[in-house]
């Protein structure tokens, strides 16, 4: 499966990616709105995007939802979020699904297992 991930920390991008590689799961990664405007036409539409809600000064997830989903009507979009308080807008925005920070192997399998 082939999965999209969207995050400005560096840290989270490259856990993401090892878990879900691990897992033999194609990743692609974008750190910033400009990273993914830059590369959306080069990449192969995803099954699901991870999608940082605070994804950099200005710019949310719902931002990137909005741009990338007529691109990908296909695919599923779960909003990332250390705060539950943002629960209720995230499932207002249009998100798929959402998964709340510290992200762990069994919540992605979880998370892939019931949106694909």
């Amino acid at each position: 499966m082939h999965v999209f991930i969207i995050d400005d920390n560096s840290l989270h991008l490259k856990m993401c990616r090892i878990l879900l590689e691990k897992l033999s799961h194609d990743v692609t990664t974008a750190n910033s709105m400009a990273d993914i405007k830059k590369r959306v036409d080069s990449v192969k539409s995803p099954e699901i995007a991870l999608v940082d809600f605070r994804l950099e000064p200005g710019v949310t997830g719902v931002d990137v939802l909005n741009f990338l989903k007529p691109k990908w009507p296909a695919t599923k979009f779960i909003a990332l979020t250390a705060d539950v308080g943002e629960k209720s807008y995230i499932d207002d925005s249009g998100f798929d699904g959402i998964i709340f920070k510290p992200v762990t192997e069994s919540l992605l399998v979880d998370t892939l297992r019931k949106y694909v």
